[in-house]
């Protein structure tokens, strides 16, 4: 099978194989990149077990999996993302190298990745979580347009359950109230 490849803007997304564990741990053992996935950095051992484990959800023959980000000029690794399929939903993610913040590069993954969901994948709604203390991925994907729709209370962490659909696509929310009249 052929690795699927999502392009988005000025990045490609190419689906984990099992030869990128030199990649993966490139990503996974920075601490602060790793803050509000696992806690902390990885060690290979365990950045190799993660990375085991995407390739075996990447075992499907269709987009749900994970992905590194690149550069589509350079082919520079810029991070990790992720479409999964939850229920009805999509779920996006994303996960930039530290020297790449502050960019907007998660911002314009998390926008590709929601288009990507509702024109590819025809997704009537994506969700994404995200940490309660993660205020930088918070703005994310409230620029991308997702509304904070639920707090979850899970074993390890308390989380933002966040919501992309026409209901509540900002623009959109914001044209029909100008149209309807609605404050």
């Amino acid at each position: 099978m052929k690795n699927l490849v999502i392009r988005i803007s000025r990045f490609v997304l190419n689906k984990m194989t099992a030869a990128d564990g030199d990649k993966y741990f490139k990503l996974s053992n920075n601490p602060e990149v790793m803050k509000f996935v696992t806690g902390y950095a990885l060690n290979r051992e365990e950045s190799d077990e993660m990375l085991e484990s995407f390739l075996i959800e990447n075992r499907n023959k269709n987009f749900f999996g994970r992905y590194f980000i690149e550069d589509f000029t350079t082919g520079e690794l810029i991070g990790a993302a992720k479409l999964d399929k939850a229920g009805n939903e999509i779920e996006i993610g994303y996960r930039i190298q530290q020297e790449y913040w502050g960019r907007g590069i998660a911002t314009e993954i998390a926008t590709g990745l929601i288009d990507f969901s509702k024109n590819k994948l025809h997704a009537k709604k994506v969700i994404a979580y995200v940490n309660v203390d993660n205020s930088a991925s918070i703005r994310v994907l409230e620029k991308a347009g997702m509304e904070n729709i639920e707090t979850i209370e899970d074993i390890d962490e308390v989380k933002y359950k966040f919501s992309f659909s026409p209901q509540t696509d900002s623009v959109l929310r914001k044209a029909l109230n100008v149209i309807f009249g609605f404050k």
